[in-house]
């Protein structure tokens, strides 16, 4: 009469979370070079086009700004500014336009318009390009909020506001129709490097896929086995109960991992059972299965299984 053979198989939830990392990773990675390729180069597209606009649109009052900005420029021109004298000029003007009534948003958007069209156009001795380009960047996000909504800032319909977002929704509109564009406010550009961000993100990621892909590959079709003469698995391990040294159950309480050390042919090795990455009780049958026929004293780690309780109790 053949001998009993306790089998535990890969568990198939095992495999399916593995699936679903592998794929859930590889779909990232393609979003990320989508974006690096596609969404991004697009979106700077639009936002260069938005910025030029803005750009033109404030060009036309600059006459009206300067006039509005005289006190601004009354100690030292501009073109001396140093980035903290720009961050002090910047930040007076944003906390008069905050508590301005809407009938001196008015002084607040052209003295913006003056510091935003004196940005220097390029970096020099006294401003960075970082400093550049954060100056340029914080004034056009102060000016947005007035050409995304300029009835909030308007008195009536033929002040400076109104009709310089109204000459700019129009370019705006044309431009978006010309390319099948969103009107939205496309925000600030990507950068050249966020762009290529995106694609060391995707360089990061597909090896992690093809790690989680290649582990349920290696690992589909595993199974761990014992009967009373010892034990055996698919990677062509196998050991009999006289060859354990001991049975190390240090983590097989909190984690269901328990390692077996033998020797064989003179060599030490390990043979792991593992009830979370295996069908459950197999595993569990296999552990008590393995106590049986060892020693109590080279169980470590914790204590041996109790007996399985019946199905009828």
């Amino acid at each position: 009469m053949m001998a009993e053979v306790i089998r535990a198989n890969i568990s198939r939830p095992y495999l399916l979370r593995l699936g679903l990392v592998s794929l859930f990773s590889l779909g990232l990675a393609f979003w990320c070079v989508y974006d690096g390729m596609v969404t991004y180069p697009d979106q700077r597209k639009r936002a260069i086009a938005y910025i030029t606009i803005l750009d033109n649109s404030l060009r036309e009052i600059k006459g009206k700004a300067e006039n509005a900005s005289r006190s601004l420029a009354a100690s030292l021109p501009p073109a001396e500014w140093n980035p903290n004298r720009w961050t002090e000029e910047i930040e007076s003007v944003l906390l008069a336009q905050r508590n301005a009534s809407t009938a001196d948003q008015k002084t607040s958007f052209l003295q913006l318009t003056w510091l935003y069209l004196n940005v220097p156009p390029e970096a020099n001795d006294l401003f960075s390009e970082a400093d550049r380009l954060r100056c340029r960047s914080t004034l056009r996000k102060a000016l947005v909020k007035f050409f995304n909504d300029p009835d909030e800032y308007s008195t009536t319909e033929d002040d400076v506001i109104a009709q310089t977002t109204k000459r700019f929704d129009a370019m705006w509109i044309q431009v978006c129709d010309d390319n099948d564009w969103s009107t939205e406010y496309p925000e600030e550009p990507k950068n050249p490097y966020a762009i290529d961000q995106q694609f060391y993100m995707a360089a990061g990621i597909v090896p992690f896929s093809l790690f989680f892909l290649f582990t349920l590959l290696r690992h589909r079709n595993d199974w761990i086995e014992g009967d009373k003469t010892g034990l055996r698995n698919s990677r062509k391990a196998s050991l009999q109960f006289q060859d354990i040294n001991h049975f190390d159950k240090k983590r097989w309480e909190k984690k269901g991992i328990a390692w077996i050390h033998y020797t064989t042919e003179g060599s030490k090795r390990k043979f792991l059972l593992d009830d979370c990455n295996y069908d459950y009780k197999p595993v569990r049958a296999i552990v008590r299965l393995v106590e049986s026929h060892i020693d109590r004293a080279i169980i470590l780690g914790g204590e041996p299984e109790p007996p399985e309780k019946s199905t009828d109790e």
